[in-house]
Order: C-alpha cells, then structure tokens, then sequence
C-alpha cells in the first residue's frame, strides 16, 4: 500500500511517501508564510523522487493539530484536494497521537506530548500505549505548566512528558519533575511518517474519514482553543 501523509501543526511540515511500513521519499522542513505556496509542489517533488506517480497512492492522510490555525487549514485542504481528485480515502490523525506514535518505544506508561501553543501555553493530551494506536486517556486541551503539572498528578503514576523540550524553563522542567514524570529527551515535533503509519491501522479498523460516511463528518483541524480574531472580537465561530 502507497501512502502519502502530510503533517504542518508546527512549522516544521513533512510529507512522506509510505509503501507499508517503508518510508520511500520525504521532505522535512522548517517553513514561515510559504507552506501555502510550496505544500503540493514539495509533494509532487517527493513522489517523483520515489518514482510513483499520484494515481498509485492508495490512501492520503493528514495530521489534524491541535497547531497553527492557518497551518492545519494548508495541511487539510492540500490532502482533502489530492484524495478527492483521485477518488482515494483520506484518514486524519490527531497530531499529537503521532507524537506518541514517535516515542511509544520508549516509554510504557502514560504519555503527554508537549506542543508550544505560544502565550506560555503548551497543547498537551494524555495517550496509553495500546494493541494498535496510543489510546487517549485525556482528549486534546491547551494549558500553562502549572495546569499541565496537575492534570499529570492526577493521571498517576509512571507519566512521561515530551515534545519541546529546549522551551521549557529550568522552573518549569522542575515543578514538572516534582509531579513525578519522566522526560524523555529531545526535541520531538509531530512528523509525517508517523501520521502516516498510524493512518494505516485506522483504515483497516475503522475505514476512511473521508468520504465522509453516514454518522461521520467531514474532517475539520483539531483547534482546541479559539482563534486571534474570535478572541479579538468576542466570538465563537464554532470552529473547535
């Protein structure tokens, strides 16, 4: 099976081209306000660099976020665009379930990937390694340190904590140890491939998300909190 995911919750975006468990081509990189103009030409490039042409892809699959707004929008839209051209199921994976995917060899206890939400703010959810896909114990939520600490207090112990490592202050890698957790080491940011292989078990347990089926809706990014002009002008536009 040939498989194309794609991943831009942070700014560093990957595409990887799959054929099962083998990773084919890539491209990894770190990108500011070009991922709209250069999304689709990298994936063409990655394809080609494999020698597989955009028809032989059976599956797309595209991380979802939590991340950045305009981000996640390219990512999804550039994905739902390829597998609805070609008539070809699109699974959606939670960013931050990849992230554990990343490190679940590492770790056997519970699991809280880190991601800079910016306003001294990280996204964090709670994921136990299972049979097939890191199962999520706390869904997606975004919260200072402190918050984060006490959700960890209450999860239990063993508890690791990943993700930026480098943007956690001496203060708050301490209080976090305080909890009594684990951090992994290393900069851990979610990537493509593991998008990819996790989009693979989701299609043979569960189908596509898209086509959407009867009882599904479409894939839409995992936001978590408001948007700057939702904040700015004291709206909710639904969006999360």
């Amino acid at each position: 099976m040939h498989i194309l995911a794609i991943e831009t919750a942070t700014d560093r975006s990957s595409v990887v081209l799959m054929e099962d468990d083998r990773e084919l081509a890539a491209w990894r990189e770190t990108t500011r306000q070009d991922l709209c103009r250069r999304l689709a030409a990298e994936a063409g490039r990655v394809l080609a660099a494999a020698g597989v042409e955009f028809p032989r892809i059976d599956l797309f699959a595209v991380g979802l976020g939590p991340g950045s707004f305009t981000s996640l929008r390219v990512g999804l839209a550039t994905a739902k665009a390829f597998a609805y051209s070609l008539d070809k199921p699109l699974v959606g994976i939670p960013s931050l379930q990849a992230m554990c995917r990343q490190v679940q060899d590492r770790f056997s206890g519970t699991l809280f990937p880190l991601m800079d939400a910016r306003r001294g703010e990280f996204y964090s959810a709670a994921y136990r390694p299972g049979p097939a896909l890191p199962e999520a114990v706390i869904p997606e939520f975004v919260a200072s340190p402190e918050q984060i600490a006490e959700k960890i207090r209450q999860a239990g112990a063993p508890v690791a904590v990943f993700g930026p490592a480098g943007r956690l202050r001496a203060e708050q890698i301490e209080m976090i140890e305080e909890a009594g957790v684990v951090i992994l080491s290393g900069e851990v940011v979610p990537d493509a491939r593991a998008v990819a292989e996790l989009a693979r078990i989701r299609l043979q347990s569960d189908g596509p998300d898209e086509p959407p089926r009867p009882g599904r809706a479409p894939l839409r990014p995992i936001y978590v909190r408001k948007s700057y002009a939702e904040e700015a002008a004291d709206i909710d536009l639904g969006l999360r």
